[in-house]
């Protein structure tokens, strides 16, 4: 059968407006999700970036963690997070322990992932940002004899002083 010229013409214009809308939609996300309040912040060590704890979440022993860097300097600024593959410098801490970033079973971490040379770095424009992520083995809920709830921690990037008394929300 013979396809209708007409109907295939509505049909790739309704294709066309629904990608359109996809497209539209997830734009609207990313925005909500750069201009949401953070949870914490500080002033990190590159002139002029600040770094905005904006997910905190536990779920399956799993601390899911983003951080929105914000250049508030007067020119472009560059940040690195992980040189020749390692992602060590960038951790938690809560309740006297370290928690690393969390491998997969190839040992590649889970988290923003660096270029073929084993780095990642950004470089972020006057007045813009830029998101990273990371997974790490969560913090137990409670710990110790007394059952001490864990209800914070701090996270430790390689760019700056530490982020301090995170919240954990639970999902």
């Amino acid at each position: 059968m013979p396809w209708n010229r007409g109907v295939l013409m509505k049909t790739r214009a309704a294709v066309t407006l629904a990608l359109w809308g996809i497209s539209l939609g997830i734009v609207y996300a990313q925005t909500q999700k750069s201009t949401s309040k953070p949870l914490a912040s500080t002033e990190l060590d590159a002139a002029g970036i600040v770094a905005e704890v904006i997910e905190s979440s536990r779920k399956d022993n799993v601390l899911t963690v983003r951080v929105r860097f914000r250049n508030t300097g007067d020119k472009t600024a560059s940040l690195t997070l992980a040189t020749a593959g390692q992602y060590d410098d960038n951790y938690i801490s809560a309740a006297k322990t370290k928690y690393a970033v969390v491998r997969d079973s190839n040992g590649y971490v889970i988290a923003t992932p660096m270029n073929p040379g084993g780095e990642l770095s950004a470089s972020i424009p006057k007045g813009k940002t830029w998101n990273w992520w990371a997974k790490f083995t969560a913090p137990p809920a409670c710990i110790g004899a007394g059952e001490t709830e864990v209800k914070t921690y701090d996270l430790y990037l390689k760019v700056g002083p530490p982020i301090e008394e995170i919240p954990i929300l639970e999902k």
